[in-house]
């Protein structure tokens, strides 16, 4: 087998008022930007890809998929069995969505003619008994695992390449200057009760600092609760509305720092977010956990145990900015590691 194309594949394409959110339409660009050159890269999705994707660039799956019920389970799997009908003879890239019914679809559909690689980015994959049966069904058909540690990767049990959430492609290097931002601080993405977002506002509100919070409240109480604690914040500017990928670009560039206050679940796992900042040259101030370590290890930003330990004000200075920036910068020249690894293990380059 000489597989010459690459399928980066979302066999759930879940749908969220016509949009896709998260990280997977980023995932895809990215594969794309990497491997451009080395192979022939074609998207797989559902037809809310048709707006991200051209037709060339595209295999279009016949759903997506934006519930739990066992219809959509169905329609997950007959995205799985497009996918590895077309796919065939070819190296398939799993993103990480639908985790457990993908392992179904590779038991019933995948027939060992291609090279079948799974993105995975925590263990929630085999957290169950009833999980690690059914994985373990699969698990033969698996060629290898893409995923953030050592603790995923021993996880599945197959060879595996550690790797960032985004890795650095060179396309975004535009760089804010200090003086040229609008925000001191931002949040920006969805709002979930474990981003910490609440307590962040109480934090910095009625201070002497702008402060953005973007993006769309995973409930109606959330939102309120957001509302009535900004709501005599003059400082604090809220857009709760889904961003685009044009604002969620903009607003991060015109911000001097971005606050992930994780909690919960989101500091348990990896973190695609963070990438985004640093990408686009915004330093990091999140609460220490494994998904930020690397922050305060390669001075990034800076990491917390509690926020109100935070000296904000002493970060506001076009020279403490610019300190993280040179470290930033040479962040992201270390990318030129990960993506020389991604393709060896990916397409044996």
């Amino acid at each position: 087998m000489n597989p010459t194309t690459l399928y980066i594949a979302d066999i759930r394409s879940n749908a969220t008022q016509g949009r896709s959110t998260g990280h997977l339409v980023p995932v895809a660009r990215m594969y794309q930007e990497l491997f451009a050159g080395h192979c022939e890269v074609r998207v797989a999705g559902g037809p809310v890809y048709g707006q991200y994707f051209n037709d060339e660039e595209l295999l279009r799956l016949p759903y997506d998929v934006s519930g739990t019920t066992l219809r959509d389970k169905w329609h997950t799997m007959m995205n799985c069995r497009r996918l590895f009908r077309a796919a065939e003879g070819q190296t398939i890239v799993l993103q990480q969505s639908s985790v457990v019914t993908s392992f179904i679809g590779i038991v019933l559909f995948f027939h060992r003619k291609s090279r079948l690689l799974m993105i995975q980015y925590s263990r929630a994959g085999v957290s169950s008994f009833m999980k690690r049966l059914l994985y373990r069904l699969a698990k033969r058909k698996v060629d290898g695992v893409i995923c953030p540690n050592e603790e995923v990767g021993r996880a599945y049990g197959r060879p595996y390449c550690l790797v960032p959430d985004y890795i650095y492609t060179g396309l975004q290097q535009t760089t804010v200057p200090y003086n040229q931002r609008t925000y001191d601080f931002c949040i920006v993405g969805r709002i979930a009760p474990e981003k910490g977002v609440v307590e962040t506002a109480i934090a910095l509100s009625c201070k002497p600092y702008k402060v953005l919070i973007a993006g769309k409240p995973q409930t109606e109480a959330l939102r309120n609760e957001l509302e009535t604690v900004c709501r005599n914040a003059a400082n604090i500017e809220l857009h709760l509305v889904y961003i685009d990928e044009g604002d969620y670009d903009r607003y991060i560039r015109q911000s001097r720092y971005s606050v992930l206050n994780y909690q919960g679940e989101y500091s348990m796992r990896s973190s695609g977010v963070v990438f985004d900042m640093l990408f686009r040259g915004t330093p990091v101030i999140g609460r220490r956990c494994k998904a930020l370590q690397f922050i305060n290890e390669q001075k990034l930003g800076i990491v917390f145990e509690h926020l109100e330990e935070v000296d904000f004000a002493s970060l506001l200075s076009a020279t403490r900015f610019e300190h993280f920036q040179q470290h930033i910068q040479t962040y992201r020249q270390s990318h030129q590691q990960y993506a020389a690894e991604l393709k060896r293990f990916t397409i044996r380059i």
